[in-house]
């Protein structure tokens, strides 16, 4: 079957637009789906002494080209009820700072198509902890699933640039240097 003219003209420049109208990952807003893990690293010295303080508390704020994930502190345990106190009241102050967030601009990040597909990469980004914005490479590797995207990330940091008192007791001192990690599934957002 032949197409009549006006067809065959249009049709090329109409996929062109649709093309071009249908958001890319970097245009469209995502939000966090199911239940993610953030787990903030930390050792002490002596070196015996390793913290893990883990949430399944993430969200997220996207205006389409910037997505910032936020954790707010009170929610990370480490297994240890006076450590947690402690570290919330005395040194995180989540009283004054209730949240630490990460933002990086999506477009950066390169978002698989196809299911099954992933990719890796390190994308620039600005940690915000104790109010205070240091920029830091995030290493990640992000999959495409059959709802969205499940993404796996890990960056470290350094709580003295954060102007975070740095925790000692009973001879022991964390090491400021840290590092978080993260496994968030992120879907589209209505």
């Amino acid at each position: 079957m032949t197409l009549p003219a006006f067809l065959r003209t249009s049709l090329p420049a109409l996929a062109f637009a649709l093309a071009l109208a249908t958001p890319s990952v970097a245009e469209a807003a995502l939000k966090v789906d199911g239940k993610p893990t953030v787990t903030f690293f930390a050792v002490g010295s002596p070196g015996f002494l390793d913290i893990e303080g883990v949430t399944n508390t993430l969200s997220a704020s996207d205006d389409g080209t910037r997505l910032v994930l936020s954790v707010p502190m009170t929610t990370v345990k480490s297994g240890i009820a006076l450590r947690d106190e402690h570290m919330n009241e005395k040194y995180v102050e989540t009283g004054k700072f209730p949240n630490v967030t990460i933002g990086l601009a999506k477009a950066d990040v390169k978002w698989p198509v196809n299911v099954g597909e992933a990719h890796e990469g390190v994308v620039k980004a600005v940690f915000n902890a104790h109010g205070v914005d240091v920029p830091v490479d995030v290493s990640y590797r992000v999959s495409k699933t059959k709802t969205g995207f499940r993404v796996k990330a890990q960056f470290p940091f350094d709580t003295a640039a954060h102007g975070i008192a740095i925790p000692s007791y009973l001879g022991v001192t964390v090491d400021p240097k840290m590092r978080a990690e993260a496994t968030v599934d992120l879907i589209d957002a209505p």
